[in-house]
Parts: C-alpha cells; sequence; structure tokens
C-alpha cells in the first residue's frame, strides 16, 4: 500500500478506522450517546465520517477485564461500533487520548486505512472452488512434498 492510497483529497489528512467496544453496562441507548461523543470529537477536530456502524451488543470471544473504580471487573460482552474517518495526522494523538479517556471504552483500536470499502463479499467471488481456497486454503506445496516424503 503505497502513502498516496492512505492520503484523503485534504492536505495533511489522512483516512482512520475506529473499532471501538464499549461497555455492556450501559443502555442501548446510552452506547448510542458516547459514540456520539466519538462522533462530535472527530467534528471538533476539524475531521469528516466517511462511514460507520452504530454499536451494538456483541459477544466477545474471550473476557476483557477494565478497572473502575479501583476494582477489576471482567465483561464478556459489549457493545461494538465503528466509524472511519479522515483527520488531520497532527490532531490523531488528541482524538486517541480522548478515546482513551471515555470512561465506558472497554477497548479500542485506530488504524490508517485507504477512503474505498475494502470488504470482499462472497458473491463477488467467481466460483464456489474459489470461496473455499479463501475460506481454507490448501497447504503449500512445500509441506505436501514433506508429507509424501515421510508417508513412504
Amino acid at each position: 500500500m503505497t502513502e498516496n492510497n492512505i492520503q484523503s483529497e485534504k492536505e495533511g489528512f489522512k483516512v482512520y478506522e475506529l473499532a471501538i467496544h464499549l461497555l455492556p453496562t450501559l443502555s442501548e441507548a446510552d452506547s448510542m450517546v458516547e459514540f456520539s461523543k466519538i462522533k462530535s470529537q472527530i467534528e471538533k477536530l476539524e475531521g469528516s465520517f466517511i462511514s460507520e456502524s452504530a454499536p451494538t451488543m456483541f459477544k466477545l470471544a474471550y473476557e476483557i477485564p477494565k478497572t473502575i473504580k479501583a476494582q477489576k471487573k471482567w465483561y464478556e460482552t459489549s457493545y461494538f461500533g465503528w466509524v472511519k474517518f479522515d483527520l488531520e495526522s497532527s490532531k490523531l494523538s488528541t482524538f486517541e487520548k480522548f478515546v482513551k479517556e471515555l470512561d465506558s471504552t472497554l477497548r479500542y483500536i485506530i488504524v490508517k486505512t485507504v477512503k474505498e470499502d475494502t470488504m470482499i463479499a462472497k458473491d463477488i467471488l467467481a466460483t464456489e472452488e474459489i470461496v473455499e481456497e479463501v475460506i481454507a486454503p490448501s497447504k503449500p506445496a512445500v509441506e505436501a512434498e514433506v508429507d509424501t516424503a515421510i508417508a513412504e
């Protein structure tokens, strides 16, 4: 990926994506309020939105701890949402500090990305054979040769 693919149309701006898990102790309405705070912060920093997915309740693959008022609690669920935005790169640390300090943040990640949608839908793939290859890739030729040699 070249640096040009990550650039926004605005000079000095880059495209980022924030994926965030909010505490499951929030109500659904409160999770939307917290998500709105995050979006408002992007606007305050003169960034703009590209796409988003509002937080929805999500079962986590493993428990995540968070210390709240000197007490460590473990969570099995969270509200998960994401927002893709462009922002002047010099303001990213300010935005990250804001997200990190939100009381409702359980876990988050901010990545540099491209403006275009990068999801590949299965129906775009030409044949069922290609879908199977993407889902369960075959062994590399070297491994296959080693397995054959051992079997002999």
